[in-house]
């Protein structure tokens, strides 16, 4: 068990994206494109969240009218 709460602590920050009349389809297509946008590729990277810089995807998201969440809130 305390393997599985130190993993979950290093998975590094996770967002929540929140757009007036966006569709979970809209949200799960901007966040796919984002996301090709942050992605950083790297031998080197542990966790799959380390392949993605957080500042790139957040900023991408708010260009496409997104409010940006602390914590996932899928």
């Amino acid at each position: 068990m305390a393997t599985v709460v130190a993993l979950a602590a290093c998975a590094g920050p996770t967002f929540g994206y929140e757009k007036r009349g966006a569709t979970p389809a809209q949200l799960d297509r901007d966040r796919a494109q984002c996301k090709k946008e942050a992605f950083r590729p790297s031998r080197f990277a542990f966790w799959a969240s380390d392949r993605y810089d957080v500042a790139v995807m957040n900023r991408c998201m708010e260009r496409k009218g997104y409010t940006v969440l602390p914590g996932d809130t899928r």
